[in-house]
């Protein structure tokens, strides 16, 4: 006959664990109802418990090492000094209840709900409560190394002074908790949100701080650290030698305002963000925010952090940067995008004088007269109307001087010296630009061109040189002075410097 009430319940389970396992194995869809039970002292190691309603029960220094309390109902239990080592406690309910002092070494608490439990002097070594809810814990003085805390809610909780070397809280939420003097070494706090989580007097030496998540309201007085790692698995020590002074590691760490933090994975355009920065500064009205630090990883990630008044709304100024900053980048590319376009035009225009000048020098070539008398006659005739010869125009190339000789001798001496100089800079800089960029195809040609361009541009040293060397003088001169395939291409937009004052 199958027991009825909780008494007979419990009768049965003081029979021993074999007599209990037994009867569990045949009624395996009933789920027992030992609520308010009394079984103190209870020895059932090993016992299968899934589903058991033990809600309320008192189970004090009962032991259930290695029980199967899977799914079990033990909300506002009172199991303080209890054997839990080794249980399997995944998806229990636990809410409230009383474990004060119970061994749980090696006990599985994944998913489990620990709401508001009683945990204060606890032996949680090595268990593992990923996942878990101990919203409002107490965990006073337990003991929790090398405990799997992943992932795990412990907002409001209370660990002041608990033990906690090489426990593993990657992702875990302690916003509110008190960790005051709590024993930190070693941990792994990576990703950890530790939003006005009281850490006074906490020992942090080896611990990992990988992206993890503070604010101002983050107590950081009087920690103990020697040493931190930016990155898991120990790497990235900081300091990179030697230890903390006295109150450095607050000083480094410590939050003065909120933050936001803007993480940028494959570089950043720093006209676009300090335009988007800017931007953010006239929407409200003041300047209120200011970039407190940039961490920039070994793996090429950016994080610039942004301090902001504690009563701003962070959510708000994050996503306003982060539009403001896309939409800059789209203004940019256009304007790229245009001037890129106006280039791309004059090269075009210089193509087709240089079809014209071909046109002619395919017509002069049919001639039979002296080809190369004709061919003088046509250039200058081409050429003089754009720049007239001086007067001395018959002096001889010979009397050039040595590195001008390309140069014709109706230029000055200083026209030649500014001419040769203007050429060896643009020499110089297609070499420079040959090794970086191909030019096999005429896009890439032209490609080359607007670099050369650019960087004259750029340079107001540069810049100042072409346009004093090409005044008075054709840019013609420089195919003879410039030895590069490309020299042809750059004569049409050079030409738009002899047009600046």
């Amino acid at each position: 006959m199958s027991p009825q009430t909780n008494e007979d319940y419990l009768a049965l389970l003081r029979q021993g664990v074999e007599v209990w396992n037994a009867w569990k194995a045949h009624h395996p869809d009933i789920r027992p109802n030992l609520s308010f039970a009394t079984g103190k002292g209870v020895a059932i190691q090993g016992a299968k418990l899934s589903g058991v309603d033990l809600s309320r029960a008192n189970l004090s220094q009962a032991d259930l090492s290695k029980a199967d309390l899977i799914g079990a109902n033990l909300s506002e239990a009172y199991l303080s000094e209890a054997y839990l080592s080794e249980a399997d406690l995944i998806g229990a309910n636990l809410t409230a209840a009383d474990l004060r002092n119970a061994d749980l070494i090696s006990a599985n608490l994944i998913g489990a709900n620990l709401n508001n439990i009683y945990l204060s002097g606890a032996d949680l070594t090595k268990a593992n409560l990923s996942g878990a809810d101990l919203v409002g814990a107490k965990l006073i003085g337990a003991k929790l190394s090398g405990t799997n805390l992943s992932g795990a809610n412990l907002s409001g909780a209370n660990l002041s002074g608990a033990h906690l070397v090489g426990a593993n809280l990657r992702g875990t939420n302690l916003k509110g908790a008190n960790c005051s003097q709590a024993n930190l070494r070693g941990v792994n706090l990576q990703r950890c949100k530790a939003f006005n989580t009281d850490f006074h007097q906490a020992i942090f030496t080896a611990a990992c701080l990988e992206d993890w998540h503070i604010n101002s309201g983050t107590n950081l007085a009087e920690v103990i650290c020697e040493y931190v790692y930016l990155q898991t698995n120990q790497h990235e020590r900081c300091p990179h030698q030697g230890t903390f002074a006295p109150g450095e590691f607050t000083r480094v760490f410590q939050v003065p305002l909120e933050t936001v933090n803007l993480t940028f994975r494959n570089g950043i355009d720093w006209q676009a963000f300090f335009a988007a920065f800017q931007a953010c500064q006239v929407q409200d009205g003041s300047n209120i925010l200011t970039i407190q630090s940039l961490e920039n990883r070994p793996d090429g990630v950016l994080t610039i952090r942004i301090a902001i008044p504690i009563d701003a709304n962070r959510l708000e100024v994050e996503h306003f940067l982060n539009r403001e900053y896309d939409a800059q980048l789209e203004v940019i590319d256009k304007d790229y995008r245009y001037q890129l376009q106006v280039k791309y035009e004059q090269v075009a225009t210089y193509r087709q004088q240089s079809a014209n000048l071909t046109e002619i020098l395919q017509r002069l070539a049919e001639k039979t007269v002296n080809p190369a008398q004709t061919i003088n006659v046509e250039a200058r005739r081409l050429v003089e109307p754009l720049t007239p010869y001086p007067s001395n125009q018959g002096e001889s190339v010979k009397n050039c001087p040595s590195g001008n000789s390309a140069i014709a001798p109706a230029y000055t001496l200083e026209q030649k010296q500014r001419l040769t100089d203007t050429a060896t800079k643009i020499q110089k800089l297609l070499q420079q630009l040959d090794q970086t960029y191909p030019t096999n195809t005429p896009l890439e040609k032209q490609r080359v061109v607007i670099e050369v361009l650019e960087r004259i541009e750029q340079n107001p040293i540069l810049k100042a040189s072409v346009v004093e060397g090409l005044k008075g003088v054709q840019t013609e001169v420089l195919k003879e002075l410039i030895d590069h395939p490309l020299v042809n291409v750059l004569l049409a937009a050079l030409e738009e410097y002899q047009k600046i004052q």
